[in-house]
């Protein structure tokens, strides 16, 4: 990420947790901008221009989302008045912005975390359902009902909002990376960092104990564990540290011989 892109997210991130009353109707509404600015080649030009004057940035903010609650469109009008390294990127910080304020609202950020998870795994662990998501052929909305017919009832609300904006978002390809990518930006908000371990066979509560300490060692932190069962892995083990390959290094040879699996 350019550097530009990155003081202008950092920005935004601080100018949402001045506000007050953050809940999931703003979350929604600024998935609602994001996923706008993401379909229209136009509006993201002309948000993310830097020679544009930041009145009639405005203008075009309140012409365009006219019905947005005044929170959801003063977060916009900021992110248009900041600097961007691609014009696509403004639509991502309002995503990102929209799941970060899911997670301020949140009263179990743990536990919508390990929602985002089992989520992410259900799609990934079955190829239809994850094309039918993943597909950019399938409308949208289409998806999103899929989802919540999926979802009712088995999640929290929060969690369900996540999801059925992961089929709008375009920041990734697959569905389930999307529900990655939001995973981790909940764990940025957290202050944690996210250890997802892929293992050939299932583990048992104290090998889990016991890898946990081996990270938690290893990088001198705590971490958040997701750990997924896939008996094709090589090697018996693969870890990833907030999205960075860890596998076939000295640490993944001490998790083997911590949790005995070589």
């Amino acid at each position: 990420m350019a550097s530009s892109t990155r003081q202008s997210r950092l920005a935004l991130q601080e100018k949402l947790d001045s506000l007050s009353g953050i809940d999931l109707k703003l979350a929604g509404e600024l998935f609602t901008i994001s996923n706008a600015i993401q379909q229209s080649a136009q509006l993201r030009s002309m948000l993310s221009d830097p020679s544009a004057e930041a009145a009639n940035k405005e203008k075009v903010v309140d012409a365009v989302f006219a019905g947005a609650m005044d929170k959801a469109k003063s977060l916009a009008k900021a992110a248009a008045s900041m600097r961007w390294s691609a014009s696509r990127d403004i639509a991502a910080a309002l995503e990102q912005a929209g799941v970060r304020a899911v997670a301020s609202q949140s009263k179990d950020l743990d536990g919508l975390q390990t929602e985002l998870f089992e989520i992410g795994q259900l799609s990934s662990h079955d190829p239809e359902l994850e094309l039918a998501l993943s597909s950019t052929r399938a409308p949208q909305d289409g998806k999103a009902e899929l989802v919540a017919k999926l979802l009712a009832k088995k999640v929290s609300e929060a969690a369900l909002v996540l999801a059925k904006q992961a089929v709008y978002s375009r920041s990734y390809k697959r569905f389930a990376e999307v529900i990655e990518q939001y995973g981790l930006w909940l764990a940025e908000f957290a202050g944690e960092s996210v250890a997802h371990v892929t293992v050939a066979k299932q583990l048992s509560k104290e090998q889990v104990d016991r890898l946990g300490k081996a990270l938690a060692k290893a990088f001198g932190r705590e971490l958040q564990l997701n750990v997924e069962v896939n008996e094709e892995v090589i090697g018996g083990v693969h870890v990833t540290v907030n999205g960075e390959v860890i596998d076939g290094t000295v640490l993944t040879k001490l998790v083997n011989a911590r949790l005995q699996l070589s």
